[in-house]
């Protein structure tokens, strides 16, 4: 498995402890690690092991949750990791500041 961060849409993920992840054919791929919702994004996200041909950036997934005791599936793409990397918030390399 390869590591994969998760977006599904932006105002249709409930929460829940347990998330599996699937493909499109309802094969179990992997597993979320974590999901939640990003204020900074203002959309929740997951952070996911999955199979290395679906860790690639723009794969579809489904994640599963369940709602009122009955299991649901939700659509989601990878995204790149990490999710949210602002430029003031990063290191300078070595040389990168003129010095």
């Amino acid at each position: 498995y390869g590591n994969a961060g998760l977006i599904p849409p932006k105002d249709h993920a409930p929460v829940h402890e347990d998330w599996m992840v699937y493909d499109d054919e309802g094969k179990r791929v992997g597993y979320a690690t974590s999901f939640m919702y990003s204020p900074v994004l203002q959309r929740h996200i997951a952070l996911a092991r999955v199979r290395p041909d679906l860790a690639k950036v723009g794969s579809r997934v489904f994640l599963e949750f369940t709602v009122d005791h009955h299991y649901q599936k939700v659509a989601a793409h990878v995204a790149r990791l990490p999710l949210f990397n602002p430029e003031r918030k990063t290191a300078m390399r070595n040389g990168a500041n003129g010095a």
